[in-house]
């Protein structure tokens, strides 16, 4: 999990957009992102979006992890026999996932502040700690999508890594969504990280927000409202279907 919320967002996108927009810097500053943004702090800006990335990350895993696990080594059919609510290995994952996500960032925005002088706002960093519960909530309609994926196909490994990879990068977590086209910036609108992470950069770096701040905050509570009723409806859909054919194990 540590690999997964902390190494590898790290290594994948983290240093890679940090050493490229350093390449790009003017006497030593981010000119080209302070206009684009408001802000020059280019590792602050970068840290934040792996704080989102790894959120994200880690209940994607957890849940995938969790249920893959138990269906390797024989105990899926068992476990659901039991008088547990089935959305509780989902709700579980999604709180794992989370805490683990959050400890790792914690590591990496101390690195950021420590190593790279960034500089956050520590109101601002309290005032975004309620979106970033918002944001925990909108992954866990992913968590439940991925948890669907895994009862409902033989190998949804890949399946699960490339959907989740594009949520991350249309989520504005390397660069500012404004570099899009307007077709291509219009869908990431629907998705909570677009709004959260924008809301968090904007608490806590004092960045300009792509819209008003109330609008943004009804963007983020929305998104992440349907899109934890349409995983969970899904999860709920596909365990029973599975349930009434007796299929839980067939893969």
């Amino acid at each position: 999990m540590v690999n997964l919320v902390l190494l590898t967002p790290l290594y994948q996108l983290a240093l890679p957009t940090l050493l490229l927009g350093s390449a790009f810097m003017v006497n030593g500053s981010a000119t080209g992102l302070a206009r684009m943004t408001g802000t020059a702090d280019l590792a602050g800006w970068i840290g934040l979006g792996m704080l989102s990335a790894s959120l994200l990350v880690g209940v994607v895993d957890s849940c995938y992890n969790t249920l893959e696990a138990d269906r390797v080594t024989g105990v899926l059919e068992h476990s659901w026999s039991t008088p547990a609510p089935r959305e509780a290995y989902v709700i579980g994952s999604v709180l794992t996932g989370s805490m683990f996500a959050s400890a790792a960032n914690v590591i990496l925005l101390a690195f950021a502040v420590l190593l790279l002088h960034a500089s956050f706002s520590l109101v601002g960093a309290l005032l975004a700690l309620p979106v970033a519960a918002v944001m925990v909530a909108g992954n866990g309609g992913f968590g439940y999508l991925v948890a669907a994926a895994v009862l409902g196909m033989r190998r949804a490994s890949a399946l699960v890594e490339v959907a989740t990879m594009t949520v991350v990068l249309f989520s504005g977590v390397t660069f500012p969504l404004t570099l899009l086209p307007d077709e291509a910036r219009w869908p990431t609108y629907l998705l909570p990280g677009t709004w959260g992470l924008d809301l968090v950069r904007h608490l806590t770096l004092s960045t300009r927000p792509q819209a008003p701040v109330p609008a943004e905050l009804a963007g983020l509570v929305l998104t992440s409202a349907v899109w934890l009723a349409i995983g969970r409806r899904v999860f709920l859909g596909t365990e029973r279907r599975l349930r009434v054919a007796g299929t839980l194990t067939q893969f």
